[in-house]
């Protein structure tokens, strides 16, 4: 009999039907579309199955099939966590459980030269397929634009389909070393496969486990250079045999702010010391920086540091928190496809995902940067300084004798009426509540845009029809203002040119707000 190691047998092959926001045109979808993925059992008694978030993102149905059957099981999501790329499924039917499968387990993270086995169904094929390789190289890696976290580079095979399957350290015990989850695409590489270790699955399993939701990863709360020159190491007061980093700048809004300061050095992290180069030491031989240590930590843990202040050690600890970007940087975790229109003028918040859909990068991305335009680029290098504060764009003019000769688009919003805007829902809020004959929208670069309020709200319901738009405000700016959002924080514009309403002139205004 042909023999078969029992742990494939628990490598289940993902079909999706997904339909995915469209963040260029808020108000209306994107086309359905089908993928296909990989998946393994994690775990009988609890009837959950791993495989990457990526792979079920946006689906209106998701089906698995275990190897050599023909029938496939409906699925549902039970843990998403998109920072990680990590995705909890179960099966309700008891038919699919009645078959021999058993869990897989996790070893850590296996020493270099390890061989691993991925498993799984790329394209090319509807069986199921095993790759050989390696264990390459132990690094941070950005598993998504909000975090870059532990992985393991492998060199075996991993194509599109694999995502989401085991990559085996002992394929006869049903030992997993990882979760196959991308590749490197550089015509300059070959064979560079990475896969998610057992300490980041523990974390998402861990907060699946205790908040029935993943809530990301702490951000360490300020950002930090490496201290290799021998001039700041004398002016910053740091003695031979003394190593850190340099605080360069704190998030307003982490708990680090007011504990950590400008200048400060970062010695340790959590009792861990940081080299000049801003890394750990973590295996023989191996190192990874810093923040590692912090990422590894749950929100609402604490972290514990050792500074150099002024040349005084000292130590600090304050609570960890996910980060809170002023431009939102994943679909349905800090961003989702917001709109407003007022007298054809088609407004929404900048995010990444809206500049990967529009330019075909941004937010890190290379592909097309070039075309984005310099002031919204700047503000993905802003913090957030106040509460559900927003970065407001123009998208789009949509055609009306009222806006003629306004040919804007993807330009930063900074008022209205000289008042500076703190969010979409405020510049909806100030546009619904406006008793002047004018309607002023101050632009990046001090332009104007002048629309009569009178001829806005009689022409709206014409716009909308020409345009096949069943609403002027997707549903999330009828809510009402959050009571933790200080709107009037955002204050007026400085410039005296603006006139309140009236059509003329056109202040500068301030893009940090």
């Amino acid at each position: 009999m042909r023999r078969k190691a029992w742990a494939l047998s628990s490598v289940l092959k993902v079909f999706v039907s997904k339909v995915d926001p469209n963040y260029a045109q808020p108000w209306q979808m994107c086309p359905q579309r089908t993928s296909t993925g990989s998946a393994f059992v994690l775990d009988t008694a609890k009837r959950t199955i791993l495989t990457n978030s990526h792979v079920v993102s946006n689906a209106t149905a998701v089906y698995v099939r275990r190897p050599g059957a023909a029938k496939k099981f409906k699925a549902e999501l039970v843990c998403d966590g998109k920072v990680c790329d990590l995705a909890l499924l179960t099966v309700r039917d008891d038919a699919f459980w009645a078959a021999e499968l058993r869990g897989l387990t996790f070893v850590d993270v296996p020493e270099l030269q390890s061989p691993i086995s991925v498993a799984g169904y790329p394209v090319g094929g509807d069986n199921i397929s095993v790759t050989k390789g390696i264990v390459s190289r132990i690094s941070l890696v950005r598993y998504s634009a909000a975090a870059r976290l532990l992985s393991i580079q492998i060199d075996a095979a991993i194509n599109p389909g694999n995502s989401g399957g085991p990559a085996f350290w002992d394929l006869e015990t049903g030992k997993v070393a990882g979760v196959a989850f991308s590749k490197n695409i550089s015509a300059s590489t070959d064979n560079i496969g990475y896969i998610i270790p057992y300490r980041v699955v523990k974390h998402f399993l861990e907060e699946a486990e205790e908040h029935g939701t993943y809530r990301g990863v702490p951000s360490p709360g300020f950002f930090t250079q490496d201290l290799e020159n021998p001039a700041q190491r004398a002016f910053l007061k740091m003695t031979d045999g003394v190593s850190g980093v340099l605080v360069v700048k704190t998030d307003p809004l982490s708990g680090a702010h007011g504990e950590v300061l400008k200048n400060d050095v970062i010695l340790e992290v959590e009792g861990t010391a940081i080299a000049d180069d801003g890394t750990v030491e973590f295996r023989e031989d191996e190192r990874l920086e810093f923040t590692a240590l912090i990422r590894a930590k749950h929100v609402g843990e604490k972290a514990h540091l050792k500074l150099l202040r002024d040349g005084q050690e000292l130590c600090v600890s304050y609570p960890l928190k996910a980060k809170d970007h002023l431009v939102p940087v994943l679909d349905a975790v800090d961003a989702t496809p917001s709109y407003f229109i007022v007298g054809g003028l088609v407004f929404a918040p900048l995010s990444s995902p809206f500049l990967e859909m529009v330019f075909g990068g941004g937010g890190g991305r290379r592909s097309r940067r070039a075309d984005i335009p310099v002031p919204v680029l700047a503000a993905l290098n802003q913090n957030k300084v106040r509460k559900g504060q927003q970065v407001v764009l123009l998208v789009q003019v949509l055609a009306h004798e009222i806006n003629h000769g306004y040919r804007y688009s993807v330009v930063p919003c900074e008022s209205l009426n000289g008042r500076r805007l703190h969010s979409l829902r405020h510049l909806a809020h100030l546009v619904d509540t406006c008793e002047a004959p004018f309607l002023n929208f101050g632009l990046e670069g001090g332009r104007l845009i002048t629309l009569a309020t009178s001829e806005v709200r009689a022409a709206g319901p014409q716009i909308l029809s020409t345009n096949a738009i069943a609403s002027d405000r997707s549903p999330d700016m009828l809510l009402p203002k959050p009571e933790d959002e200080d709107w009037d924080a955002a204050g007026m514009v400085d410039s005296g040119d603006e006139r309140n309403g009236d059509g003329l002139g056109g202040g500068d205004s301030d893009p940090d707000g």
